[in-house]
């Protein structure tokens, strides 16, 4: 998401910190714009992947490396949602 890499970019330009630094000090206070633009994109790659809140999003990624894998081993393409 563009928005989260040019805050992240003008952020640690600003303040002359590393990107440890910047989720060190902010990722984890909701009230914060780091953590605000982590759950838009968490909210997106949820929409695009039909993951639900029911989902458990760790059997779903290994599902979905498996399949992944699977797909690679047979020759097949791998192509992300919405390509």
């Amino acid at each position: 998401m563009q928005e989260l890499h040019d805050f992240r970019t003008e952020y640690m330009e600003r303040k002359q910190c590393g990107i440890t630094q910047l989720y060190n000090q902010f990722f984890y206070e909701p009230a914060s714009q780091l953590a605000k633009l982590h759950a838009k994109l968490d909210k997106l790659v949820a929409q695009a992947y039909n993951i639900t809140p029911q989902d458990d999003p760790l059997k779903f990624l290994l599902d979905l490396n498996t399949e992944v894998a699977q797909r690679e081993t047979q020759g097949l393409p791998v192509v992300g949602p919405g390509s």
